[in-house]
């Protein structure tokens, strides 16, 4: 291994460690006798790295996505309307009785 790949490597591992310590960059740098100028370019440094590597390579790369019932499927079902006084709540399949009932109760107290 290189002098160059081997100063990369103990940088990845300071890096993650910041993460995971949940410190601030500042306070991270000062209990590690790390300068913040140091911290913040090889963060840099190694994100340019890693983005260079995942294009070059053709990898795909995978992220999250979470399906929720799509607008039109739920404009299906017909609305329940609440009035209190003068205000009005419309409420769809799926809605949270806890919220309503502390939404209720707020209305209650100013109407």
């Amino acid at each position: 291994m290189t002098k160059k790949e081997q100063r990369r490597r103990e940088w990845m591992t300071r890096i993650a460690d910041y993460k995971a310590s949940g410190l601030t960059m500042t306070a991270w740098c000062t209990a590690n006798h790390v300068t913040l100028e140091q911290l913040k370019y090889w963060t840099r440094t190694l994100k340019k790295i890693a983005a260079a590597t995942d294009t070059a390579s053709g990898s795909p790369r995978f992220i999250p996505v979470s399906v929720s019932e799509s607008a039109s499927s739920r404009m299906s079902a017909s609305p329940l309307v609440v009035q209190i006084g003068h205000a009005s709540i419309s409420l769809q399949s799926g809605f949270n009785p806890k919220l309503l009932r502390e939404v209720v109760k707020a209305l209650s107290e100013t109407c």
